[in-house]
């Protein structure tokens, strides 16, 4: 509920970059209190781009509203991203003459990236349309683990996910396809209406379903944006590995994991 929550707000940041500049401020009597207020709110709202290009987004416009804003298009783990902003700190300490060259370089490619990132979803997300346009509701093309190359496809049927895994260089028939029934909150809430757990789930998860046990009497619900439909990975669906599980007991007593 807080994570990424008022923190992570564009009026939360003014008030951290107060509180930062107010530090500054006493601590080494720095009179340019307005240029660093601005520096700190700059690296602040940087933060929230970066949290705003996952699939897990952030609570831009906190306390107005806690809808989550998510414009997903890189993996919350990018490798690549990650690694070319190492090696930009590596090269600036290495060559310090060279240092402002390297580390504008490094703030482009923040944003040219994601574009990038986009731009790819963007076609894979017509690819998979042309395939399955007879077949969906609605689909959805998520970054995976190695995006932009590969990605996470989520065909919404009327009562049932299908969750694909998509190369940039094959054709979406060529890995299987996982079903998944959908999570009605609205009958699970008529059951239980003031279960503030489930109330959190249903607000949280995008695309909640069940999860097949069939050694537990327990229900097992998930968010499939946290799901990887990637063949690399052979405990695929291994239960214990699965992040933000929600589990109903025959109790009618929840657990989140």
């Amino acid at each position: 509920m807080h994570h990424r929550g008022f923190c992570h707000s564009l009026i939360g940041g003014v008030i951290l970059s107060i509180i930062l500049t107010g530090i500054l401020r006493f601590s080494s009597k720095e009179e340019k209190s307005f240029r660093y207020f601005v520096l700190f709110y700059s690296l602040i709202c940087l933060h929230l781009f970066l949290d705003l290009i996952t699939s897990y987004g952030t609570q831009l416009f906190s306390p107005f509203t806690n809808y989550r804003c998510a414009i997903p298009c890189v993996f919350i783990i990018d490798l690549i991203l990650t690694g070319v902003l190492f090696v930009g700190v590596a090269f600036c300490l290495i060559t310090p003459k060279k240092r402002k060259m390297i580390a504008v370089s490094c703030f482009c490619f923040i944003f040219v990236y994601p574009l990038f990132g986009k731009i790819v979803q963007r076609i894979q997300l017509e690819r998979v349309k042309t395939v399955l346009k007879q077949e969906a509701r609605s689909i959805h093309v998520l970054p995976s683990l190695f995006s932009p190359l590969y990605w996470k496809v989520i065909v919404d049927q009327t009562s049932h996910y299908e969750l694909r895994h998509l190369s940039l260089l094959s054709q979406i028939e060529t890995y299987p396809s996982y079903t998944f029934e959908k999570v009605s909150f609205h009958k699970l809430l008529q059951k239980s209406p003031n279960h503030s757990i489930l109330k959190l789930y249903s607000w949280f998860a995008d695309f909640p379903a069940v999860l097949k046990d069939d050694s537990s009497n327990s229900m097992r619900i998930v968010d499939l944006k946290f799901i990887s439909a990637n063949p690399l990975f052979h405990q695929l669906f291994d239960i214990d590995h699965i992040p933000f599980m929600l589990t109903i007991n025959p109790n009618n007593q929840c657990i989140l994991h």
